[in-house]
């Protein structure tokens, strides 16, 4: 056992920070005030995808509008006149609305989200009608197997676009990266 000669003779313990001065707070490895790291979100990754899906169902509304337009030139009979006139309208209510969004959203509009959400609802309303006309028109012609074969699996293909559209419209950092920035300070050459 050893101890040492005499009290106080223990060897001095160094801190390897200085003494606090003067009411100072010791050194905590940290900085004081350091902003919080900026969200991930707020890049615009949801806004972007979001308006890119939107201008796709913009151009399938397009192209649904000019053959609902190209059937009625070509038979303009009163029954089929009617019927591709509602089809031609919901198609441009679609491209109208999704085209608007895509632009408003890539120049981060708030109008452009809610243009991408009614669109991209009506789409989705409208592939859902497709589909119930056409299995009610499977059981009228009594030819069930290919009307289902080329209504539903298509029907369902085109509506993952839409629905995508929806969420990514819909979700909270679309939100967060359409909220206004702090502008700049003014700069003033004089001072």
């Amino acid at each position: 056992m050893t101890q040492p000669p005499y009290p106080g003779a223990e060897p001095p313990q160094y801190s390897p920070l200085p003494p606090a001065y003067g009411g100072q707070p010791p050194y905590s490895g940290q900085f004081p005030s350091q902003p919080a790291p900026a969200p991930t979100a707020c890049f615009g990754a949801t806004a972007i995808a979001a308006a890119t899906l939107s201008s796709v169902i913009g151009l399938v509304g397009t192209i649904g509008f000019i053959v609902a337009v190209v059937r009625m030139i070509d038979n303009p009979s009163s029954s089929r006149l009617l019927s591709s006139g509602i089809v031609g309208a919901a198609y441009l209510a679609v491209a109208a609305l999704a085209v608007a969004g895509a632009i408003g959203l890539f120049k981060r509009s708030p109008a452009g989200r809610i243009c991408v959400l009614v669109g991209s609802g009506l789409a989705v309303l409208d592939i859902v009608v497709f589909m119930i006309v056409g299995l009610g028109s499977s059981f009228v012609r009594k030819s069930a197997p290919p009307t289902l074969q080329m209504t539903f699996p298509s029907g369902f293909l085109w509506l993952i676009v839409p629905v995508a559209a929806l969420v990514l419209a819909a979700h909270r950092a679309t939100g967060a990266w359409l909220l206004p920035k702090t502008p700049p300070t003014p700069y003033h050459p004089g001072w």
